[in-house]
Order: structure tokens, then sequence, then C-alpha cells
């Protein structure tokens, strides 16, 4: 298995509702995880991958919605796949600060805001 990305998503409607997506290669194809419910996904690009993905994560949550069994479909996927997503979401950060690193090495901060 070797990690490509990490990703977040969400569900319209429900933007609030953040997915954490691993894609993977695996077996000559590319895996789409969903972390937060234990869904999976492949294809031959990212883009089939994710599109599989959605397809897969739209069956499995209104199959729930029908159930009322929401609660009982949160399923979290193992350790070892969240701790790849970390690592890639690390990397992806530090990437970025580093641009933003870049960018201050040219200008003068003149104010600084707090959230």
């Amino acid at each position: 298995m070797k990690p490509l990305k990490a990703l977040k998503g969400y569900i319209r409607d429900l933007s609030n509702l953040e997915l954490h997506i691993l894609l993977t290669f695996e077996d000559e194809v590319i895996v789409a995880r969903c972390l937060d419910f234990s869904v999976s996904s492949h294809g031959n690009t990212e883009g089939d991958a994710l599109a599989s993905l959605a397809d897969s994560l739209k069956n499995y949550l209104n199959y729930a919605l029908e159930k009322e069994a929401f609660n009982e479909i949160i399923d979290p996927d193992e350790d070892q796949f969240w701790k790849i997503y970390q690592k890639l979401e690390l990397q992806n950060e530090t990437i970025k600060f580093q641009e933003i690193a870049k960018t201050l090495k040219k200008r003068y901060i003149k104010e600084i805001a707090y959230a």
C-alpha cells in the first residue's frame, strides 16, 4: 500500500460534517477510503476512485436513514489508516507553511489578527 493523499470532504447540505478521505495505491488501483465510516472503493484514477466512493457513501448513508440506524453506522476505520492520514495531512500543512514562509520573507508584517 502506497499512501497518496489525505483529503477532506463533506455531504451537501451537511457541510459541518467533515469526512476524512484517504487515497492509497494498492494492487494496481487507487483506493479511496472514508475513514469516518469504514467505507472504501477503488478506481483506475483518483477521480474514478472518489466518484465510486461517493456512490458507495450515498448508498451506505441512505440505507442507514431508511432503516433509522444512523447511530449504528458510525464506524471509524482502523488506526493504521488514521495514522497514515494524519501523517499525510501534516506533510500537506508543512508544505503550505513553507510556501507562506517564502512569501513572508518578501513582505513586512504590518498587523496580526486573532480569531
